[in-house]
């Protein structure tokens, strides 16, 4: 069974479109399909109801993956160091190395974790092992326009309370010399001034402007439940779907023709 909750009729289905690979006209098995023909919305994003307690993997079979490769030591010499039995040990490894002029204790970065629910649950077990292990930690997009507390004044965040946890449970760990936090923007996150607000009050070193929607082609995605929330978003400027302030749309929310609005970002263009 799939993700959708949908199966083929037989199991060796086209990879291109998803279809077995003859179609029948009287089908017994609902795949996804005809599940797309019928209810489009519970094929477009999977299994909704665990929105937030949830992570998506890609299921691609290239026929390759990393279990067919090894990878073999050199069994002679040894390559930054001394060859000196005594001096070539494993807690003698050096791979340092620096990214922008940020020195890491391992080349390691950590992407943006933004504002989904994912992000901010698991948030401290990833600042703090970042920082105790000296690499780039990156806070994601909209986290101070999803966070109900901030304070915005003339169009501008002045305090967000979320964004602020963020970089102090990272700097609680921090050496102040290995690694750091990025906080990245996108469109509306330059809209609302969180790069100034992140400079000029939390201290923030690194800046990463975000252009495009990176795993994702569409704006960065998040669900909603609460329709007064929603409506706050979008007069925050995102986009929101279907619209909050529309009557109508009001009513249905509230008779349980839906359960969710969606919360869109912009593509940002270079």
């Amino acid at each position: 069974m799939s993700t959708t909750r949908t199966r083929t009729r037989v199991e060796d289905v086209c990879p291109t479109s998803g279809l077995c690979p003859i179609c029948v006209k009287e089908c017994p098995v609902l795949c996804e399909v005809s599940l797309s023909a019928f209810r489009g919305r519970e094929a477009l994003y999977p299994d909704p109801n665990m929105f937030g307690n949830s992570t998506a993997g890609a299921l691609k079979d290239y026929g390759l993956d990393w279990s067919h490769f090894n990878i073999q030591a050199r069994l002679l010499g040894a390559f930054g160091i001394k060859e000196d039995s005594d001096l070539a040990i494993f807690p003698n490894v050096d791979v340092e190395t620096s990214v922008g002029g940020v020195p890491l204790k391992i080349p390691v970065m950590i992407g943006a974790y933004g504002s989904t629910d994912v992000a901010r649950q698991n948030w401290d077990g990833l600042a703090i092992g970042g920082a105790l292990s000296g690499i780039i930690v990156t806070i994601g997009e909209n986290v101070c326009g999803m966070d109900v507390e901030t304070r915005i004044e003339k169009g501008k965040v002045v305090h967000s309370r979320e964004l602020k946890r963020r970089v102090e449970a990272f700097r609680k760990f921090w050496d102040g010399q290995y690694g750091d936090v990025a906080v990245q923007t996108n469109v509306e996150d330059q809209r609302l001034g969180v790069d100034i607000y992140a400079i000029s009050k939390l201290e923030v070193n690194i800046i990463e402007r975000k252009w495009g929607q990176g795993a994702k082609a569409i704006g960065g995605e998040v669900r909603v439940g609460d329709l007064q929330k929603a409506i706050l978003l979008k007069k925050r400027g995102y986009i929101v779907i279907p619209d909050p302030e529309d009557t109508e749309v009001q009513e249905a929310f509230k008779q349980g023709v839906f359960k969710t609005f969606e919360r869109h970002s912009r593509v940002g263009m270079p």
